[in-house]
């Protein structure tokens, strides 16, 4: 089994030398030592990551944006958007077209922006154009504004 592993991992890695073969075999058994070190420890990563205040902020700030994303419902527009086109446009299909055309030339654009910017501050424009965005696709949507206006 061990000739055939190693057999295998010269094939795989490109290798030309035994040498080159035992060193990435070493790697493997340090890596795999390491890992079994760290198997139970995960209550103690998680005290880890609560206990330092950087790091603290930096999980609980992915959480956020990414509970933001979920529940602000552009997941929603993207899934539904033919349907919410329905009625408006004549080609619905040219609706959800532009719908991902405009998020491909936004992510673009902050990707241009993000380092001249700033991160957080690009995050908070971003946020704030996204919830006057909700507000009028669902008004939009209950009929207090015209339908063209939630394009």
């Amino acid at each position: 089994n061990s000739l055939r592993a190693r057999y295998i991992i010269k094939r795989l890695r490109g290798l030309r030398n035994e040498q080159e073969v035992e060193q990435e075999v070493g790697n493997f058994i340090i890596g795999e030592t390491a890992q079994h070190q760290d198997e139970g420890s995960e209550a103690s990563i998680v005290k880890e990551l609560l206990s330092h205040r950087k790091r603290r902020m930096l999980l609980i700030s992915s959480l956020v944006l990414q509970m933001g994303q979920q529940l602000s419902g552009i997941n929603a527009v993207f899934y539904y958007s033919t349907s919410f086109f329905d009625g408006v446009i004549s080609s619905p299909l040219v609706g959800t077209t532009i719908i991902g055309a405009v998020n491909v030339a936004a992510t673009y654009v902050a990707l241009l922006l993000m380092d001249s910017c700033g991160r957080k501050s690009l995050i908070l424009w971003s946020s704030g154009g996204m919830f006057l965005s909700c507000i009028v696709v669902v008004l939009s949507l209950l009929g207090f504004l015209n339908n063209i206006l939630a394009l």
